[in-house]
């Protein structure tokens, strides 16, 4: 593939690069209590990159007969892209794989009748329920090679459980509550079952607690949402762009000292690492924020050199798309505090499992304003029932600045590591 190309490129660019994707994946969902359906998904497709004269052209195809004619089309439309003149990476390191070779003993029917029996046990817990699940397993590869000599690749693989359970109670309220967790092989979700009990046990009985500004306990769940308003201010694009409220104070403490976080493409058993992003620059743990200071932002080639930064490692692509800024995995450091010695410590307030949202949030301010999709009142450090018909409305920036007590134990929630976190003071409508 690689001297197909670079001989149909010789002496027409100043570099290229192919980025080659497969995948295929096996679907399974449950809707109402019973298996739904089960598909079948695969995927494979080329991206060549050019720079022509200092402006970048790109096609793509997923004709592997088609690879000239999809470089031939790149150097055309050069002439209409981006002026770069940043160069590319002749080597990657590529220590890891997030890939576990158990990904191919997924078994469909052991997986259906896995599922099955989790929502048996769900209903048998919470009569009356109505349970949807979805599982699915994935595998795939990526490759990269350029004109600098680079030439590397790796494996991935992914396994995911969504359950979701409803409930209509007394009068007619809805209860929804769902967990979710994914892993690089098949995993028993037992836990998964037991979590999403306790939360809908919990919520059956409902709670008021008057507006104001009361202490909230936030769950990993709903921490990681508000996590992502803040590394979309560390985005090398959005700095670059000059929209980032971070953009010229790197250097700066922002940040409660408690506050730190990374960007770790690392993190084991998580399909969001890896060992080289999909420019090819070999992947590195680094604080973005460290006690509070501002360290570092998500660059691709292009935003680091912009920026006058060395490459960070986080270019994000498919076989269809120009590489942008994107995080790996985002870690928030832990504290010293158990959760049960936070909620111990709250004698009115509330826990929030989640958000439905957060979509009147202002990203670019870090305001917020969300309603609780599921909530809890806190009292005498204890759970005394569902809040609902609410939302918190605050500035995630200055919540973050101010006094936070992070737990010790944390979550990953999708791409997100995060702690629970108790803000003393967080504005409640109910």
């Amino acid at each position: 593939m690689i001297e197909r190309i670079r001989r149909a490129l010789e002496g027409k660019t100043r570099w290229f690069d192919i980025i080659e994707i497969r995948g295929s994946a096996t679907p399974l969902s449950f809707a109402n209590n019973r298996f739904h359906s089960i598909t079948g998904r695969h995927n494979h497709g080329f991206g060549i990159r050019v720079n022509v004269e200092g402006k970048t052209g790109f096609s793509f195809t997923n004709d592997p007969a088609m690879l000239v004619e999809t470089a031939d089309r790149a150097v055309a439309l050069a002439a209409y892209g981006e002026t770069e003149d940043f160069d590319l990476p002749s080597s990657a390191i590529t220590g890891f794989e997030p890939y576990r070779g158990e990904i191919a003993a997924f078994d469909t029917g052991g997986e259906i009748a896995a599922a099955e029996e989790a929502i048996a046990t769900l209903r048998d817990r919470l009569p009356g329920a109505v349970v949807d699940a979805s599982i699915s397993a994935s595998e795939g590869s990526i490759r990269l090679c350029n004109s600098e000599g680079l030439d590397a690749s790796y494996r991935t693989s992914r396994y995911s459980v969504h359950l979701s359970a409803t409930l209509t109670l007394e009068g007619g309220t809805r209860l929804d509550a769902s967990e979710s967790a994914s892993h690089l092989a098949p995993e028993q979700y037992g836990d998964l079952v037991e979590k999403l009990s306790r939360k809908v046990e919990r919520a059956m009985h409902t709670r008021r607690l008057e507006s104001g500004r009361v202490p909230v306990i936030m769950t990993p769940r709903a921490v990681a949402p508000l996590v992502g308003i803040v590394v979309a201010g560390l985005n090398g694009r959005a700095v670059w762009r000059g929209i980032s409220p971070f953009a010229d104070r790197r250097g700066q403490v922002l940040f409660s000292e408690d506050f730190s976080l990374l960007d770790d493409p690392s993190l084991d058993d998580s399909p969001h690492s890896y060992p080289f992003d999909d420019e090819g620059v070999s992947a590195a743990r680094k604080h973005l924020v460290r006690a509070g200071r501002v360290e570092n932002f998500l660059t691709d080639l292009a935003h680091a050199r912009r920026l006058g930064l060395p490459p960070g490692g986080n270019g994000t692509r498919g076989y269809a798309s120009l590489p942008h800024p994107s995080s790996s995995n985002i870690v928030m450091e832990a504290g010293s505090a158990t959760r049960d010695e936070i909620m111990r410590g709250i004698s009115g307030g509330v826990l929030v499992e989640h958000f439905i949202g957060l979509g009147q949030s202002n990203t670019l301010t870090g305001d917020f304003s969300g309603s609780l999709d599921l909530a809890y009142l806190v009292e005498g450090g204890e759970i005394a029932g569902r809040v609902k018909d609410c939302m918190l409305s605050d500035n995630i920036f200055t919540l973050l600045a101010g006094e936070i007590i992070i737990s010790a134990e944390r979550e990953r929630v999708g791409s997100v590591l995060a702690p629970w976190i108790l803000f003393p003071a967080v504005s409640f409508t109910g």
